[in-house]
């Protein structure tokens, strides 16, 4: 069990560095949402069969922070690392949002064009 939190600490800080070269607000959503999404990672990578109270409330957290095109597009590139570095199950990705009960508008997923997601708040 430690070692896995140890793996999952690295590969947090890993998602971390593959966001470099972005604003101090889109490094602060990235992380403050990557600390809040890593208790969906047992669901996304297929090791719970459903996601836990802390990860829906994660969820929708990054729903009610992401209201702006640039937010949405900046936390896309984030989560769009993240999925890959965790080995993220693109079903399960899919599948969160109804599993939840949360509209999400920022997908989880690897093969998304980012700058293609737009806000109707803006």
């Amino acid at each position: 069990m430690e070692k896995k939190i140890v793996v999952t600490v690295i590969a947090f800080w890993l998602t971390l560095s593959f966001w470099s070269g972005s604003t101090s607000v889109a490094n602060d959503l990235c992380s403050e949402a990557m600390s809040k999404l890593l208790n969906c990672l047992p669901f996304l990578t297929i090791t719970a069969p459903s996601p836990s109270l802390a990860c829906c409330e994660a969820v929708g957290w990054v729903s009610q922070h992401a209201t702006t095109t640039q937010d949405r597009r900046d936390l896309c590139k984030c989560l769009k690392s993240a999925s890959l570095a965790y080995k993220v199950d693109p079903t399960r990705a899919k599948e969160l949002p109804d599993a939840c009960k949360v509209p999400v508008p920022v997908p989880i997923l690897p093969q998304i064009d980012c700058d293609k997601i737009q806000s109707s708040i803006d």
